[in-house]
């Protein structure tokens, strides 16, 4: 059987199912709205998710998740990669996996937009985690 992606605006149930996912994988959900987000479908099935906010000073992926059963199959990099090719100029993100967005070309920042601090306070206050968070920046070849 031919494996087949496809990476697309959620339609309104698999938005539904996004937000399940959201909570679960305790993600930010902020303000989320169907038209930032993209899913990957990997054989007719919800794989993945990514969302591109676009604040008034910094484009920032965010809300990224990949579906348990999916996960080590490289569904990831391909919902990261797809978010990216439609970044103009530069992405920002606030993680707590800098190793995995290393691979795609990223690199930690120390200095940043507001809305991107921002994030990064609500993710120290909001979501506690072991690992520290890190910013981190991409920007087009």
């Amino acid at each position: 059987m031919k494996e087949t992606i496809v990476v697309r605006e959620p339609n309104d149930k698999e938005f539904e199912e996004v937000k399940k996912w959201v909570e679960k994988f305790w993600l930010d959900n902020d303000n989320m709205q169907k038209e930032q987000f993209r899913v990957l479908i990997y054989n007719n099935n919800l794989a993945a998710f990514g969302r591109l906010r676009i604040n008034d000073d910094a484009t920032e992926l965010c809300t990224i998740g990949v579906l348990t059963k999916f996960q080590k199959k490289g569904i990831g990099m391909a919902m990261v990669r797809s978010l990216l090719s439609s970044v103009e100029k530069e992405a920002y993100l606030v993680t707590v996996i800098p190793k995995f967005f290393l691979k795609l070309g990223f690199e930690a920042v120390k200095q940043y937009p507001k809305s991107i601090q921002k994030k990064r306070d609500l993710c120290v206050t909001q979501y506690h985690v072991d690992t520290p968070y890190e910013v981190m920046k991409w920007t087009q070849n």
